[in-house]
């Protein structure tokens, strides 16, 4: 038998000696249940050939693991931030109250029901995690149950036999799925479903209305094989993975370009393979609360009950898009096979409720690095920092008072204080927001989406922020001349040849044209990079040794936050960086390229300047709304005597 060296004194559960009378020892019974009739309860024991990290996405995952072990579909509403759920068990209807979910990363997590209909009153689970060595754990599950009536001690009876039976085959079926997913660089609950291998992949047959779709894919220059791939995983995929499909996640999981990938599911959108859905995010619980059609039914405020908050919908984080198969092609319905609310909130690392007075102790698993302490319905957080080398090793959190910003050593001990007269529940979470949502910025930033869903717009009344965005505007210079000496006619047609140039350039380095002002353009990039490289091929094209032009063209770009809105019917940015941005091109000439301190401060810019070679002429540009004088930059092209920094 295998030991474990350490032991959780804040727990004070030994897992080599660990019973169900100890486990009761520390975690009783309520008298309101017990009084209700004698509980049926057992506490069972799995070693695992994985580590708790592997294991621990899965297990929170316990849809899916129900799914697993053929536990009846269940199905839940939520009234007034109150879950409620009802399924059929042995025949039987059930309906209860799901009281909220509790967990700490990679040691434990427990639920429990109330039932309003069925064979029980009350029934409470709890999964205990210890590691066994490096790569492998000890899980003990534990299921408590207060039958109602005779029906209900018999069923529970035979029930809990066969349910150990179906964990034992279970939990060897997740460990065998963990083990073929350590190739990846992803582990997640859904991991299987996709990656796995359609059998019909190589020789793909389709229904007819999914052949036509393919035949307009391939028409419009699509992938074949990653069209194929799309429609097999449509076809294949489970129900959970379709109900909401997440372009970041899908193409990580693939290993396909993120663009290439998303530009298949928008061409899909206008071939009637999917709809495309604008979902607002609780910025807490990160559960979506308003699905919205289009970008114009984005309402400007949105709240979450389960949560206890509202929020405005126009924050950098609160929307994100995702795709759905659409109901001609299949019939998506939102199975679920538990609650999982670990799994939905997978950012939230510890979660535990405390009734008034209540204390709670523990040990985090916690990595280093920075966190967000929280109480819930508090819009208010604290910023944890959990450091190696850091004298400090408790943590004592109250609702009283705590600090904006904590230092912490690493595995720190916890202690939870509810000195309110109500209960109260205590989060802690990563700071890291989502790294695969598709965000609003990812599509106006994507010249393909402004091309195929022009029609799009936010509402008048809603000015989202989109975050950091490097805009540039490129304007003809002598353009007054030009018209003169070409005439309407000419004029036009060069015009326009040079307004597809840009255009070209642009969508080549990742980035969208926001809009044309005359024969001036305004463009929006990712990065200042890539702005900066999509300025020199501009230039390069524009310049005195290209005959096929006569035009010469100025350019300046600037990087901070903006703010995106409705101008005529489309979609705009706003703010004081276009302004900036579109005042630099005073100071700027034909052939050459301006750009700000901020863009010029840019780590990835000044990386690739050196390596290029290419350098900066420093320039005053006067501000004459603030009458202030500021830095700016001019590029270098050809070695211009200068005050030059690389």
């Amino acid at each position: 038998m295998q030991t474990i060296d350490s032991i959780d004194d804040t727990d004070m559960l030994d897992p080599n000696t660990l019973d169900l009378q100890t486990y009761l020892e520390k975690y009783p019974w309520e008298e309101k249940w017990t009084s209700l009739g004698e509980p049926i309860e057992k506490l069972w024991k799995f070693d695992l050939d994985v580590s708790p990290q592997e294991i621990w996405p899965w297990l929170i995952d316990t849809s899916s693991f129900n799914k697993r072990i053929e536990v009846p579909e269940m199905k839940f509403q939520e009234i007034n931030g109150r879950l409620f759920g009802k399924s059929k068990n042995a025949g039987i209807p059930m309906e209860w109250e799901e009281v909220p979910w509790e967990w700490e990363y990679c040691k434990q997590l427990n639920n429990a029901r109330i039932y309003s209909k069925g064979f029980a009153y009350y029934v409470r689970t709890r999964y205990l995690i210890f590691p066994l060595g490096e790569s492998s754990t000890r899980l003990f599950v534990y299921f408590g149950w207060i039958p109602k009536g005779w029906l209900g001690k018999t069923l529970l009876k035979f029930g809990m036999i066969q349910l150990e039976k179906s964990y034992i085959k279970g939990l060897k079926g997740v460990v065998e799925d963990v083990i073929k997913t350590r190739a990846y660089n992803w582990l997640g609950p859904s991991a299987l479903s996709i990656i796995k291998e359609s059998k019909s992949e190589k020789n793909p047959v389709f229904p007819a209305r999914m052949q036509q779709i393919r035949v307009g894919y391939i028409r419009e220059g699509q992938s074949r094989e990653l069209v194929d791939k799309v429609l097999n995983y449509i076809l294949d995929a489970d129900e959970a993975d379709l109900y909401r499909i997440r372009i970041k996640s899908l193409s990580k999981a693939w290993k396909i370009p993120e663009k290439e990938l998303l530009l298949v599911f928008l061409h899909g959108c206008r071939l009637g393979l999917f709809t495309m859905s604008w979902d607002v995010v609780c910025p807490h619980c990160r559960g979506v609360r308003t699905e919205a059609q289009h970008l114009g039914d984005l309402p400007t405020r949105d709240t979450c009950d389960v949560c206890d908050i509202q929020f405005e919908a126009n924050q950098l984080n609160s929307i994100e898009i995702t795709f759905h198969v659409h109901p001609s092609i299949r019939e998506v319905q939102k199975r679920m096979f538990c609650a999982a609310e670990p799994a939905t909130k997978s950012h939230i690392r510890f979660q535990k409720y405390l009734d008034p007075g209540e204390t709670y102790n523990s040990k985090l698993l916690l990595s280093p690095g920075v966190y967000r302490l929280r109480v819930n319905g508090e819009k208010n957080y604290s910023l944890l920092e959990i450091k190696e080398e850091v004298p400090n090793e408790t943590l004592v959190w109250n609702t009283d008072e705590i600090p904006e910003q904590i230092e912490i050593a690493d595995h720190p001990k916890l202690v939870l204080e509810n000195h309110s007269s109500s209960r109260k529940g205590f989060v802690i979470e990563e700071r890291k927001e989502d790294q695969d949502c598709l965000r609003p910025t990812d599509l106006f930033n994507f010249q393909d989406f402004r091309d195929l869903f022009s029609q799009e717009a936010l509402s008048t009344d809603l000015q989202l922020d989109i975050g950091m965005q490097t805009i540039l505007f490129t304007d003809i210079v002598g353009s007054t001349k030009f018209y003169y000496n070409k005439g309407d006619s000419g004029a036009f047609s060069e015009v326009r040849y040079h307004f597809v140039e840009v255009y070209k350039v642009v969508r080549e380095f990742q980035g969208a044209v926001v809009k044309t002002i005359g024969d001036a353009v305004m463009a929006a990039f990712p990065s200042p990079s890539a702005a900066v490289e999509a300025s020199v091929r501009l230039q390069e094209f524009f310049s005195e040794e290209n005959t096929e032009t006569p035009i010469r063209i100025r350019i300046s770009l600037h990087t901070g936050p903006c703010l995106a809105v409705n101008l005529n019917s489309n979609i705009d940015y706003f703010g004081n960086t276009v302004n900036f941005a579109a005042k630099l091109q005073a100071i700027a000439d034909g052939g050459e390229i301006v750009f700000s301190e901020t863009v010029f401060r840019d780590k990835q810019l000044r990386q690739m300047m050196t390596e290029k070679g290419w350098k900066v002429k420093r320039v005053k540009f006067h501000q004459s709304w603030i009458d202030e004088e500021t830095q700016a930059y001019k590029l270098v092209f050809s070695g211009l005597p200068s005050t030059e920094e690389t």
